[in-house]
């Protein structure tokens, strides 16, 4: 889907000027980007002691007081960290980037603010609609305010393009996991000056293709966890396993209270964007990884896939044939993608199940109809082979039957479709490498899509 919501919450927020988050290994970090000038300068180092206090900017020879401490020796400390990101990363700064330390109360009250001014209603409105009648969200959870309260408790740093500054919730001295977390968003920081991320990120969430949106930013967050990795590896084996012992004290309270899928989303650019880029730089060292940035991944598959993204492997152009439905108006369409079907449409199914199923996948397309309190869901796929289309239709009935208010199955083998009617409505068709599904929250809506979008009968 647009990935506005949920695990890529915060994907349009990096449009415009808020963050996305990032976890490591249980703490997540937001970050936002956008393309700086190419002069050439050396870094500076803001410090903010506590949510009240002025921002100081210093240079690495400069010292001022900082709530209890030596604000020289942390200003120093941090203008290290960019001297090591530099190295890490093979690439120097091209303008000068601000490190601003907030209290922790600061940073939740700057997430929710972003939060508050960035999240469309309706976009929140439309993925709780969709997700409960995917059975994949208890009627009991606001999405809107477990949107707010699971990023206040995990953001603990994000860099800001819009003002050129990184911004990391600290109590005083940075920990080794603090330290960790500036590594990242300085790689961020180093790839939105040397490649215009963010300038290709708001091109992309702004004429609607979410699809690669996402590709770019597992792309993103890849390169940074990677290299944030090397850096731990690098600090002692004591500073290691505080690093460690900090993650696992982090409140993750609200995350814990929410499905399981919630987690996976929230990690997956993180987590398989780390295996793309780890994949890269067994490959190809990192002038790989610059490369990828100037060749984008463009399908999640090529994430997820990296042989995929080597063999620029394209996805398989699909459309859908063009829908009406009397009351409803169309919220978004575009690419669904290989993690989305295995998320939303085969959450039903084991693990292993769901990934066999989602592997054959060369291209797909979708459309959410919206009429303000239910959605209508339509989706083709198109598989690699008949074969691949074959193990997906098979999944989706008994992942969709599992979680939706849906009766018995019933089978059109003439026509390779399975009917699932209840209170709620769901429809699956297969023909050649081609899979249809159609589910809505009313029975009447559900049976004009499936009237309109029907795939022929085979022969």
């Amino acid at each position: 889907m647009k990935r506005a919501l949920v695990g890529l919450v915060l994907l349009a927020l990096v449009a415009a000027g808020c963050g996305e988050a990032v976890e490591w290994p249980t703490t997540s970090a937001a970050t936002t980007t956008t393309t700086g000038p190419t002069t050439t300068a050396g870094p500076t180092t803001t410090v903010e002691a506590t949510s009240t206090s002025a921002a100081t900017t210093t240079s690495p020879t400069t010292s001022t007081s900082l709530a209890g401490g030596e604000a020289g020796g942390l200003a120093g400390e941090i203008d290290r960290l960019i001297v090591a990101t530099e190295a890490l990363r093979g690439r120097r700064f091209l303008t000068p980037v601000e490190v601003t330390l907030v209290s922790p109360e600061e940073m939740a009250a700057r997430v929710r603010a972003n939060l508050q001014e960035e999240l469309d209603p309706e976009d929140v409105a439309v993925e709780q609609a969709f997700t409960r009648l995917l059975g994949m969200l208890p009627g009991e959870v606001d999405l809107a305010a477990a949107i707010e309260d699971l990023y206040a408790e995990q953001v603990v740093g994000y860099y800001d393009g819009d003002t050129g500054e990184l911004v990391v919730a600290s109590g005083g001295d940075l920990t080794p996991l603090g330290r960790t977390i500036v590594v990242h968003e300085l790689v961020h920081a180093l790839a939105d000056q040397h490649f215009g991320m963010s300038a290709t990120l708001d091109e992309l969430v702004e004429t609607g293709r979410y699809h690669e949106a996402a590709a770019l930013q597992a792309l993103a967050e890849g390169d940074a966890t990677y290299f944030q990795m090397v850096f731990l590896q690098g600090l002692t084996a004591d500073e290691q396993v505080q690093a460690l012992l900090e993650s696992f004290e982090a409140d993750t309270s609200v995350l814990d209270s929410l499905p399981d899928w919630f987690a996976e989303d929230l990690t997956f650019p993180y987590e398989w964007g780390f295996r793309f880029v780890e994949h890269l730089v067994e490959d190809g060292g990192i002038a790989a990884v610059d490369q990828a940035y100037l060749l984008l991944p463009t399908t999640v598959e090529q994430i997820m896939h990296p042989i995929a993204y080597l063999s620029r492997e394209p996805a398989r152009p699909v459309a859908l044939p063009a829908t009406a439905l009397e009351g409803y108006q169309i919220h978004e369409e575009g690419g669904f993608g290989e993690w989305n079907l295995m998320l939303y449409l085969l959450g039903g199914v084991g693990d292993g199940d769901a990934t066999v199923a989602a592997a054959g996948w060369g291209g797909d397309a979708y459309r959410l109809h919206w009429n303000g309190t239910e959605v209508a869901f339509a989706y083709l796929y198109e598989g690699d082979t008949p074969r691949d289309a074959e193990e997906l239709a098979a999944a989706l009935v008994p992942s969709l039957r599992s979680r939706m208010a849906v009766g018995a199955p019933v089978t059109d083998e003439a026509a390779g479709s399975t009917l699932l009617e209840g209170s709620d409505f769901a429809f699956v068709q297969r023909v050649g490498n081609r899979v249809l599904a159609i589910v809505a929250g009313e029975p009447g809506v559900g049976r004009a899509l499936v009237g309109a979008l029907r795939l022929p009968s085979p022969g």
